[in-house]
């Protein structure tokens, strides 16, 4: 089954490539854009309802303070008073979307570098990468520089902490782009283009809301 579906995304990328003048490249790049912009309403959906849960919580803060203080000596109470809190206020547990996002996401991302792992082997160049099945420093810096991209429009990260934290994530990518072949790295490079995008529309939506 994995095999069947690994062997029909390959065929894809091929049929792609084949329709772009030969270029493996571009392939793996538009289909990096296809997937992400067709799932692009449920994980804008997911990260927004992220967003709000976030809100809420930060809402409820001082009450939080109070439950915790109030029940410290009897966890189990506490976690109870908390639960019931959030029923109270409409605060989900912070699965839901997010995680049917993750079960859909997971598999195809996995299906996809599969598929362009056992491509890459046989393909050359593209732009300026002589061989897109060794890493690439200067891909690995423009998909770094994407990573800060997505960070900096994240809403969701709180102000206090943006300097601290947007880093981390800038210096993953860097290193595991760095490390895997060019291939990869172009359809990570699609992919955080679109997450770009998704916090773009959502950092359009929060500012709607604070207007």
């Amino acid at each position: 089954m994995w095999t069947m579906f690994v062997g029909g995304i390959a065929a894809l990328l091929n049929q792609l490539a084949a329709w772009m003048d030969g270029s493996y490249g571009l392939a793996v790049i538009a289909l990096a854009l296809a997937v992400r912009l067709v799932m692009l309403p449920m994980t804008l959906h997911a990260a927004e309802q992220g967003w709000l849960r976030q809100r809420k919580l930060a809402a409820l803060k001082p009450q939080l303070e109070r439950l915790r203080e109030h029940h410290a000596k009897d966890p189990a109470v506490h976690a109870v008073a908390m639960q019931s809190l959030y029923r109270e206020h409409g605060i989900a547990s912070g699965l839901g979307s997010g995680l049917l996002t993750t079960l859909v996401q997971a598999p195809m991302s996995a299906g996809i570098y599969a598929a362009i792992r056992q491509g890459v082997a046989s393909v050359g160049s593209f732009l300026w990468i002589p061989k897109l099945a060794r890493p690439d420093l200067w891909l690995a810096l423009l998909v770094a520089a994407v990573s800060m991209a997505a960070m900096l429009f994240n809403p969701m990260l709180p102000e206090q902490v943006r300097t601290l934290l947007h880093w981390l994530p800038v210096a993953i990518s860097f290193f595991m782009v760095w490390h895997v072949a060019a291939g990869l790295g172009l359809y990570w490079l699609g992919s955080g283009s679109v997450t770009v995008l998704q916090n773009l529309l959502l950092w359009r939506r929060v500012r709607r809301l604070h207007a």
